[in-house]
């Protein structure tokens, strides 16, 4: 409806954004900073999982071989009753003899339960971890576990998930900067605009029937925002600090792992000799005191002191193999080599493609 009188007009409008300082590529930036610290945050997941997992099947390794030792230690030590029993009976030895054997059968069946108990819990965690019920035992650790460790090679930390991270929050804050500052200027966009009355007259030249098409570059932008565009600018700027604060920290927090665990590893292992000669040594020394004890020159206590030595010996060598493999798994979940050590990379965890 115009001065012409009534009529129908189609029109056809297309507009094209030409440059916005920055606004859209911004934008851009902060949602692939968004999308790589997502899939930085999965991964780290997988790794947790993983090492949590790793470390659970060493514990549970670790009491199912405490477990074995203590069983041989309560049959030792009921050996050790029986000889006194049958010397007791034949009047070769007191009755306090009796008791002492009697008291320290006791304890060992004690220390079994308790490592019963224990065995029984990281089971029970192993088999949520993994998803499964657990076997009747568990194997032990690879032989090429201290290969894929790597503990020589260099740590590439950027690589670590934490520390992706990080910098995908950095990068994700950059683009936020980006959009703030182009706030500042305009949006330059070039609309294109075309036309036609169906029926009476164009309002826009008067003809009948006519068309009228037009071209223009425009500029767009909020002239007052009430100070909205420098306090996105300090928001910004604040993120990117936090961001590289975080990937320092997670950097820092990682070599820290690193270097105790690789402290662990190194440790455990020079131990692991010492320990071995001492329980070959204390295995003679215990049977070289059963024989004395059966002619009589070795008293009662210095048997049962020598099995409980055994036994120590035997925990302690086991104890530290452990602590070995254990150090290695800590390891290798610090240096974020989990799913390459674990053979992970390029399959499916719950419908999730891991890719190297």
């Amino acid at each position: 409806m115009s001065s012409y009188g009534n009529g129908q007009i189609a029109t056809v409008s297309v507009s094209q954004m030409l440059h916005d300082f920055g606004k859209v590529s911004g934008s851009v930036t902060q949602a692939e900073g968004q999308t790589i610290k997502r899939q930085a945050l999965l991964l780290k997941q997988i790794d947790t999982i993983a090492q949590d997992t790793a470390q659970a099947l060493v514990e549970t390794h670790r009491y199912q071989s405490l477990l074995t030792i203590a069983r041989d230690q309560v049959a030792a030590v009921r050996g050790v009753l029986d000889m006194v029993q049958l010397r007791a009976d034949s009047g070769l030895t007191s009755q306090s003899d009796f008791i002492q054997a009697t008291t320290r059968v006791q304890s060992a069946e004690a220390n079994l339960q308790q490592i019963s108990t224990l065995l029984g819990q990281s089971r029970a965690r192993l088999s949520t971890l993994v998803g499964y019920p657990m076997p009747a035992t568990v194997a032990t650790l690879p032989e090429e576990l201290e290969r894929n460790t790597q503990l020589v090679d260099a740590i590439n930390y950027g690589m670590l998930p934490a520390v992706l991270a990080a910098d995908a929050d950095r990068q994700s804050a950059y683009g936020q900067l980006e959009n703030a500052k182009a706030q500042r200027y305009p949006t330059l966009s070039l609309e294109a605009s075309a036309n036609k009355a169906l029926s009476g007259t164009n309002p826009n030249n008067g003809e009948e029937n006519g068309s009228y098409n037009t071209v223009m570059l425009t500029g767009s932008m909020l002239i007052y925002q009430g100070g909205a565009v420098s306090a996105q600018i300090r928001t910004a700027n604040a993120a990117i600090e936090a961001a590289e604060s975080a990937i320092n920290e997670a950097r820092l927090s990682a070599e820290d792992t690193l270097l105790r665990s690789q402290e662990q590893a190194v440790g455990a292992r020079g131990r692991l000799g010492i320990l071995k000669q001492r329980v070959a040594s204390i295995t003679e020394t215990r049977e070289l005191y059963r024989e004395q004890y059966t002619v009589g020159t070795r008293s009662v206590l210095d048997l049962l002191n020598a099995e409980q030595e055994a036994y120590q010996a035997a925990a302690d060598e086991q104890s530290t193999q452990h602590d070995y493999w254990s150090g290695l798994v800590t390891y290798i979940g610090a240096s974020g080599r989990s799913r390459q050590a674990y053979g992970l990379n390029n399959s499916t965890v719950q419908q999730i493609e891991i890719e190297q």
